[in-house]
């Protein structure tokens, strides 16, 4: 495991973590849409859908619609969504 280094919370950086040597960012947003393979979510900037297997925390199938949740999930998508 990394260090501690930047979690997104509404389009802000706040912090990222390395896992098994990936980089991985937090970001805090909304459950708007659930599907067998993806998820959509609202940063309070924008809507991105999400796919269920790049999520590293927490359980997709635990997420409820509505919920305010913090997700983990790879740098390189976060940036490719452009959620930071």
């Amino acid at each position: 495991c990394g260090q501690p280094v930047s979690v997104i919370r509404f389009g802000k950086i706040i912090m990222t973590r390395k896992l098994e040597s990936k980089e991985f960012v937090e970001i805090a947003c909304e459950v708007r849409i659930k599907t067998d393979r993806t998820i959509l979510v609202h940063d309070g900037l924008r809507e991105t859908w999400i796919p269920r297997s790049m999520i590293e925390d927490p359980d997709p199938d635990d997420m409820d619609i509505g919920s305010h949740i913090t997700l983990l999930i790879p740098e390189w998508l976060a940036k490719d969504k452009g959620l930071i």
